[in-house]
Formats: C-alpha cells, sequence, structure tokens
C-alpha cells in the first residue's frame, strides 16, 4: 500500500483527570503526501466531461453510516461514497458509480460461474494486488471493518483501475 496513515499514542489528561490513551492520526485524503492520486476534483470548477474526469483523482470510503455527500449503493448493498465533493451534473457520480457496479457485476459473474471471463473483466477495472495487500493486513490486524463495512477506502486515479487503500482504523 503506497501510503499509511502516521500518527503516535497521546495520553489525555483533563482537569488533571485521567481521560485515556488515543491514538492522534492524520486524516485520509488526497495530497501528494497521502493518497497518491492526480489533483482532487474542486466543486468550484463545475462540471466536468468523461474526458475532464481523466485529470482528476477520486477517493471513496465504503461505509455503512452512509453519511457523505457524493453517494451511491450496489446492486449487492455496498454503501459507497465519496470523500469529496463531485460535480453537481452528475457525470463523475454516475461514472464512478457505473465502474464499481460493473466490477461488482463481474465478479458475481465469475463466482456464479455465468460468465468464464467474469473476474478476468473485473480485474480490467480493479487493481488485484491492492485488493490482496488491504485483506492481508486487515487478516493480520484481526481488523474486520470490511465486513459490515466501515472505513473501507478504495481511491482510483483518472480513468484507471479501482484500488484499495488506504487502511484506516
Amino acid at each position: 500500500i503506497p501510503w499509511n496513515v502516521r500518527g503516535q499514542f497521546v495520553e489525555v489528561v483533563y482537569n488533571g483527570v485521567h481521560i485515556g490513551n488515543y491514538y492522534l492520526c492524520e486524516q485520509i485524503k488526497i495530497d501528494s503526501k497521502r493518497v497518491p492520486v492526480q489533483k482532487e476534483y474542486e466543486k468550484d470548477k463545475g462540471a466536468v466531461t468523461k474526458e475532464q474526469m481523466a485529470g482528476y483523482g477520486y477517493l471513496l470510503e465504503v461505509d455503512d453510516n452512509f453519511d457523505e455527500a457524493g453517494k451511491f449503493m450496489t446492486k449487492h448493498h455496498l454503501p459507497f461514497m465519496f470523500k469529496d465533493d463531485v460535480d453537481d451534473a452528475g457525470v463523475i457520480l454516475s461514472n464512478i458509480k457505473s465502474k464499481v457496479q460493473g466490477i461488482e457485476d463481474n465478479l458475481y459473474k465469475g463466482y456464479k460461474g455465468t460468465s468464464s471471463t467474469g473476474y478476468a473483466d473485473a480485474y480490467n477495472d480493479l487493481d488485484l494486488p491492492s485488493v490482496v495487500d488491504q485483506l492481508l493486513i486487515y487478516e493480520m490486524s484481526m481488523n474486520t471493518e470490511f465486513r459490515h463495512p466501515k472505513s473501507v477506502y478504495m481511491y482510483m486515479d483518472g480513468l484507471g483501475k479501482l484500488k484499495a487503500g488506504p487502511v484506516w482504523d
């Protein structure tokens, strides 16, 4: 995984009372020193075309809270949300939703055996090594966030493949 959240443990004392030990860390965001994608889309620049989408990077969160602005649910009820604002015309939202839904559809076709190319078609749009790395990290750290899901991040550079990461929690 190209970037991991940095932080440190801190002891918090409030009015002389020990409150606890916390982990103070960076936020996940698009930045040249954090999530390694092209510049983030700036909503004040207005709507974009699909061709213009290639010049931006996108950070998505898969989370049951479903509490961000640009959000969509896949057919199998995976809640995806953009961590940054997306265009009001919906070009970015509809194109990313279509890509994610296509990946999910192809994975299910491969799983159900209804398509001999289902998995291969899904991997044309999904960066498999990043998904494997993320799942291994979750498994080794006994993090079950991806099961319900909570705070599972994915990102995409331009119109490229959807990649897993960074790991949160």
